[in-house]
């Protein structure tokens, strides 16, 4: 599996609806560059699993570092997204 490090992740409320928003940063510490890197994000409330998303982040050169921004549609902030207390973030598959 690639060297892929996430980081600066921010839980937040979208600034036009009432989604939970994801954000934040993935370093590509490996040699050779990704044209799309599968990513899953599971975030919690306490300890049960509230979302359970996979999404994409393209053109992931070389030893760079890439913003991404993914919005969890089926969460509304004011009911559970400031609730969430803990996530898992890690590389599903890259190519």
């Amino acid at each position: 599996m690639p060297n892929f490090n996430y980081y600066h992740i921010e839980i937040k409320k979208s600034e036009n609806t009432k989604e939970v928003v994801v954000k934040g940063e993935v370093i590509n510490n490996t040699e050779k560059s990704y044209s799309t890197v599968a990513v899953r994000i599971i975030l919690y409330m306490k300890s049960i699993s509230v979302a359970n998303v996979v999404f994409t982040i393209n053109g992931l050169s070389a030893g760079s570092v890439k913003a991404f921004e993914k919005t969890i549609e089926e969460l509304d902030y004011t009911e559970v997204g400031k609730s969430i207390n803990r996530y898992d973030i890690y590389t599903e598959t890259a190519f």
